[in-house]
């Protein structure tokens, strides 16, 4: 008979791994929520620079399409919060 193998506990590195991943969803969904909404969107030099694309820079589609975008990676950062709690409970 095979002695049990020892359960696997969760180390000091998957806590922070969680931590930082649920971190940077929620700074990058709230970045993509609330810039596109903002003045820094309209003073882009990159897209001032092309006068072809500030049509397309300037439609709210798209503005809205980026902020979906956000919203989506809130929502990750949500899921991830819940389900990587097992990491910080003791």
């Amino acid at each position: 008979m095979m002695p049990a193998a020892p359960e696997a506990g969760h180390r000091w590195y998957h806590m922070v791994a969680a931590a930082a991943l649920i971190s940077l969803c929620t700074a990058m969904g709230l970045f993509l929520l609330v810039v596109p909404w903002s003045g820094l969107w309209d003073a882009n030099s990159y897209v001032l620079a092309m006068p072809a694309v500030l049509s397309y820079w300037a439609s709210p589609y798209l503005r809205g399409a980026v902020s979906v975008l956000g919203i989506l990676n809130l929502v990750i950062a949500l899921a991830d919060a819940i389900r990587f709690r097992r990491f910080f409970e003791p």
